[in-house]
């Protein structure tokens, strides 16, 4: 990952995390503010030029840090469901992503304050078992080299044996531990849905082989073939995704499978609209329905249905989630 610049909050600078990060960055520049909202919420900023000369902005994280998860997620039905925002933005570009309509900025920022999040993640347990879904506005694996955010995670779940972890990731990572409580899900995209619109991202080979990795070392992996996008002949493309991902990895040792379509909060919608006018994803015409823009029902149903029909040839239907 190539940084053009780093800015450093004066009150993050004697984070050991922060000289971490730095030491890995020996080569970049670094621009010291009074608070990371002066360069990520400023107005007036391009998004699209930001993503294609990326900052990182380190930081301290205040008020929530854990968020009580969204109705356009999935629980798997967890009670207790939340979502961690230790990173804001991703280092990969996916053309149909919510944080381009969730952020006004293309740069990444990083919260060192990981001893905070611990507390919080304490003090949640006290309500009882937690499902935390860590990696919902980032990808934590992807970045791990350089922030070790993943690796927080995990050494949570080791600690916390009623906390369980869910990484998800669009990389190919190397993945050798078999921690019980925490699931490792691979986003999984037809080629022509890469090709299209998951820039940056690994090839879906690579990480249906990195997920068989994992498998094999004992891990719990989770596949994801969530959003499901409909690209022109996408009965066809989903098929020869499913009939791939049979054919390396042994579905019935996965832990389970989430089907979705794409879905965005029609807001996030409205904001992705301006900041990238020029977007395919963003310029469908979906329903608004609850406030959540989605393919209309019939093609929402058409869509899922296909896709759990041929999953459900190789795993049970117990095994299989799906957004509503």
């Amino acid at each position: 990952m190539r940084f053009t610049r780093v800015y450093v909050e004066e009150r993050a600078e004697d984070y050991p995390l922060t000289r971490e990060i730095l030491d890995k960055l020996p080569d970049v520049h670094v621009i010291r503010i009074k608070h990371y909202k002066d360069v990520f919420d400023r107005k007036r900023q391009n998004a699209v030029l930001q993503r294609e000369h990326q900052a990182l902005i380190i930081a301290v994280r205040d008020g929530n840090r854990l968020f009580e998860g969204a109705p356009v997620c999935q629980s798997f039905g967890q009670k207790n469901f939340y979502y961690a925002s230790s990173m804001m933005n991703c280092p990969f570009d996916c053309g149909y992503c919510y944080l381009k309509g969730m952020y006004p900025s293309g740069h990444i920022v990083v919260f060192v304050n990981l001893d905070d999040y611990e507390k919080d993640v304490e003090e949640k347990l006290k309500d009882g078992p937690m499902y935390v879904c860590a990696s919902y506005d980032t990808d934590l694996i992807a970045m791990n080299g350089l922030t070790g955010h993943a690796d927080f995670w995990k050494k949570e779940a080791l600690a916390h044996e009623d906390l369980l972890v869910e990484l998800r990731t669009k990389a190919a990572p190397e993945i050798k531990d078999n921690i019980s409580n925490v699931i490792y899900a691979f986003t999984l995209s037809p080629e022509e849905v890469v090709t299209r619109y998951e820039k940056n991202a690994a090839p879906v080979r690579a990480r249906i082989n990195a997920a068989a990795k994992a498998m094999e070392n004992g891990a719990k992996v989770r596949l994801c073939f969530d959003p499901m996008m409909k690209v022109p002949d996408w009965k066809d493309a989903y098929k020869r995704l499913v009939d791939e991902t049979v054919s390396v990895l042994d579905p019935g040792k996965l832990t389970d499978v989430s089907v979705g379509t794409f879905r965005i909060s029609a807001d996030f919608l409205s904001k992705m609209r301006k900041a990238y006018p020029d977007s395919e994803a963003a310029w469908y015409p979906y329903v608004i329905r609850d406030g959540v823009a989605q393919y209309e029902p019939d093609t929402d149903k058409e869509m899922q249905e296909f896709m759990c029909g041929l999953l459900g040839e190789h795993i049970g239907r117990e095994k299989i989630f799906t957004w509503n």
